[in-house]
């Protein structure tokens, strides 16, 4: 018999007796287990909720169109000191800015600016919705940018842009509100007291946190700013040619910017770039110390199992001492006596890392199914917690292993 195939059948009748010990000790194993069971557990289900949140965001925040990105007056973060005075004067972008980044950029295939306003109200005759309506000034390029599509009707055209018409495109949500039994096509709805003629009604876009996308309408820019004043800065949503130009499109769109606003090379620019990914990625930071903490609560949890694997194992070889003695006396080794113990404590920990891996997977699915949310649980999650559970059982199980080890024959057998 070869060496490798008796070092097999030797791990095998190792792993056997250590689950037979387990087992006659069922409820003493169960509660040394608590600890690996809660830190796996903690880490599965952490990831699975962490990955399926990530999954649900990159979803909902896709809110532009591939290889699209948005010039803003501001950065989009999250600033919890006071207010920058410099960043608070930094001048507007006009619609000026966008025609010239659409002659003067020729990676850019589509530029279209675009402004906003919310908690807007919308009438129809003896209805209205209630005031939280967004409604955009936009011109033809705004659906394509931003991934809205008319499902009835018509878009915006250049010529309502060009003669400042009184026409609007809604969302569904608003049709549902005020045009339950009726085409809304042709009807006129009013806005402050502005009377716009309906033309279009947009594909349903679903929500994000909790905010509904079809709860908008979009007028052309010039009447936006015919009715509300051309003192609001704007937003340049640009659309570069392809993903392979899209750096080069920011770099041409940067360039233009910087001279249109007179900055010189050594002045910071006073405007931001941004896109869906810049604000995946943002997400994705936060997310990573969440996993962090999961990782070190996990930890925590094994480590304190660990000494109670330690403290059971150290009683298994106090009441198995006579069994070390005669073992000894037969020829055992303490090799074999080490390695015995050693794989009792790592399949005691491996054990309670496959229950934890079962509680994470319930747990994870509880929460989605409760958020109404998609879950995914990351192969490598599970991986990891069952590698620490390896670790620990290792590493508790060196001490009470060696102490077993060195047992002298005669004074275990003695041993009552």
């Amino acid at each position: 018999m070869s060496k490798f195939r008796l070092n097999i059948l030797q791990l095998s009748e190792s792993a056997r007796m250590a689950l037979s010990a387990i087992w006659a000790h069922k409820m003493r194993s169960l509660l040394t287990l608590l600890g690996v069971i809660i830190g796996v557990t903690t880490i599965i289900a952490m990831m699975t909720i962490i990955t399926g949140l990530q999954r649900y965001l990159e979803d909902s925040m896709s809110m532009l169109a591939n290889n699209t990105f948005q010039v803003q007056r501001y950065d989009n973060s999250i600033n919890f000191g006071p207010p920058d005075r410099e960043f608070e004067r930094r001048p507007n972008i006009t619609i000026e800015h966008a025609d010239a980044i659409r002659e003067y950029c020729p990676s850019v295939m589509l530029v279209g600016p675009e402004v906003w306003s919310y908690s807007i109200e919308v009438r129809y005759r003896d209805k209205k919705t209630n005031p939280n309506v967004m409604m955009a000034g936009g011109t033809p390029e705004f659906q394509v940018n931003n991934g809205y599509y008319v499902g009835k009707g018509r878009f915006i055209t250049d010529a309502d842009v060009d003669y400042n018409r009184n026409v609007i495109v809604l969302g569904s949500d608003i049709v549902e509100k005020l045009f339950e039994y009726i085409d809304p096509l042709g009807q006129i709805v009013k806005i402050n007291g502005v009377r716009y003629t309906v033309i279009g009604v947009l594909d349903e876009m679903g929500s994000i946190f909790g905010q509904s996308r079809d709860n908008c309408a979009v007028i052309p820019i010039s009447t936006y700013q015919k009715v509300y004043g051309d003192k609001k800065s704007i937003y340049i949503t640009v659309q570069g040619k392809s993903a392979a130009l899209m750096e080069q499109a920011k770099e041409e769109v940067i360039d233009i910017m910087r001279a249109k606003r007179g900055l010189k090379p050594s002045e910071e620019n006073n405007f931001a770039l941004w896109s869906s990914n810049t604000l995946i990625d943002s997400m994705n930071k936060m997310t990573l110390w969440i996993k962090v903490a999961a990782i070190g609560i996990c930890a925590i949890s094994l480590l304190v199992a660990g000494i109670g694997i330690m403290n059971i194992m150290l009683v298994s070889v106090t009441e198995r001492t006579k069994e070390i003695g005669v073992r000894k006396a037969v020829g055992g080794k303490k090799r074999d006596i080490m390695s015995q113990f050693i794989i009792e404590a790592v399949v005691l920990s491996v054990i309670g890392g496959i229950i934890g891996v079962g509680f994470g997977f319930a747990v994870g699915a509880i929460f989605g199914a409760a958020a109404n949310m998609p879950t995914a649980v990351p192969i490598w999650s599970v991986i990891l917690g069952l590698v620490f559970c390896s670790f620990i059982g290792l590493v508790f199980g060196i001490w009470p292993a060696a102490k077993a080890a060195r047992l002298e024959p005669i004074e275990a057998l003695r041993y009552e």
